[in-house]
């Protein structure tokens, strides 16, 4: 789904959602059928003795009890980053976790680590008003404007 945005307002949270995950090439569902499917799962389990603890994993059939468990919550957002910056494309996320933890969130930091990459990403479907927009609002400034280059 595309978000077209009156930009006057600023652009929708929504849409620079979209274009961090079309940029980084990441799919993020919080379907369960999908579970099975993804690169990476995120999800609660319960111990032993009821105490819930966090996953973050490429394995769920095995996963590594000193890697991919967490004891907190709040650790999952930037366990989340770590995989997309090792490759992984596809997540599944439990949605309680993904509403409690922010990762609409964690997904605006990384547009805003990565907007002039996607600013010049040619492939995105981003309109030359978005592009001046975030130029503006992130500060950006036009190479071609400050060189000294002599044509």
């Amino acid at each position: 789904m595309s978000y077209r945005i009156p930009l006057e307002g600023g652009l929708l949270e929504a849409r620079m959602i979209e274009l961090v995950k079309n940029h980084l090439e990441i799919s993020v569902s919080q379907d369960v059928s999908d579970f099975d499917n993804v690169d990476c799962h995120i999800y609660s389990e319960s111990t032993a003795d009821g105490y819930d603890v966090y996953m973050c994993t490429n394995d769920p059939n095995q996963p590594s009890i000193c890697e991919d468990v967490y004891y907190y919550d709040n650790d999952l957002p930037n366990a989340f980053q770590e995989q997309i910056r090792y490759g992984d494309r596809t997540f599944y996320i439990c949605d309680s976790i993904y509403e409690d933890c922010y990762f609409d969130d964690t997904l605006l930091e990384l547009f805003a680590e990565y907007v002039e990459d996607i600013i010049e990403n040619d492939e995105l479907d981003i309109t030359l008003e978005e592009i001046n927009y975030l130029k503006k609002e992130y500060e950006l400034e036009d190479e071609e404007a400050n060189s000294t280059e002599v044509v």
